[in-house]
């Protein structure tokens, strides 16, 4: 997973945690049989008294009855709900939220470029931007039987919020994006104060009930106004900015774990 799992294990190995990294071929990311028999063997292989869902946060969800010391992940359902990008939509305009102007289809849209979303996709590799009607009614009938979403294009800057919440508890913080306006995933960040986006992102978690880290992509646009986007229901590709502004989201998330008091708080993973 990038640099998502290194810099988990740096952060539990600061507070004097063993941690092993298992590193899974990429196609066991959609793959999940296969990705259920790594997983299976490596627990038989190194015995562990926590296990961290960085990968294929579904299939985690679907083996948290026989593998509790699954650090909190939320049920297959809800991930799978805030993982659809069609669903997770519908979710927050049922919510209130505020979100980019949608298309029911091409004929609709009146100003190019827009923003194409496939139903799933993983770091930017689904989202698009035609920039006429031919392009995108291309995209359209490409996959005809795959749900999408047809966005309005809003020019601003990228925010994202990641959250840890287990029960009751909930804490996130907002970082600023200092590339790619809107072409994908980035790694160059800085923190940023957004309570009114913390706030959001917590009105969506807290409705489906979800369990464990999840990030949520905003846009705001030059006029200041926010607009939600879409969520990404496991760690995400921010997590060293947050780590390194103070907001340790590997090491809350055990110590929350262990604080529910479904592992004994003695020695070490």
């Amino acid at each position: 997973m990038g640099n998502i799992g290194p810099a988990v294990e740096r952060s539990l190995a600061a507070h004097a945690y063993s941690v092993r990294l298992v590193d899974f071929a990429q196609n066991t990311l959609r793959d999940e049989p296969g990705y259920r028999r790594e997983l299976n063997r490596s627990v038989a292989q190194f015995n562990p008294r926590m296990i961290i869902p960085i990968g294929n946060q579904i299939a985690l969800a679907r083996l948290k009855p026989s593998l509790p010391q699954i650090v909190p992940v939320a049920d297959a359902a809800v991930i799978e709900l805030l993982d659809s990008k069609v669903r997770c939509s519908a979710l927050a305009g049922g919510l209130g939220i505020r979100q980019p102007r949608m298309f029911a289809s091409a004929l609709e849209v009146d100003r190019f470029p827009v923003i194409f979303k496939r139903d799933r996709s993983f770091g930017g590799s689904g989202v698009l931007r035609p920039r006429s009607r031919e392009a995108l009614q291309r995209l359209v009938e490409h996959e005809p039987q795959i749900p999408y979403l047809i966005e309005e294009l809003i020019e601003g800057t990228d925010y994202s919020v990641d959250a840890v919440r287990c029960g009751d508890f909930f804490q996130a913080a907002c970082y600023r994006s200092l590339s790619n306006r809107g072409q994908g995933p980035s790694t160059m960040r800085e923190p940023a104060v957004r309570e009114d986006l913390c706030r959001t992102a917590r009105k969506i978690l807290d409705h489906v009930g979800y369990q464990g880290v999840c990030g949520l992509d905003f846009r705001v646009s030059d006029d200041g106004t926010a607009y939600f986007l879409e969520c990404n229901p496991r760690f995400t590709g921010g997590i060293e900015t947050q780590i390194a502004a103070g907001f340790d989201i590997p090491y809350l998330l055990i110590e929350k774990f262990i604080n529910f008091g479904q592992i004994p708080n003695t020695d070490p993973i």
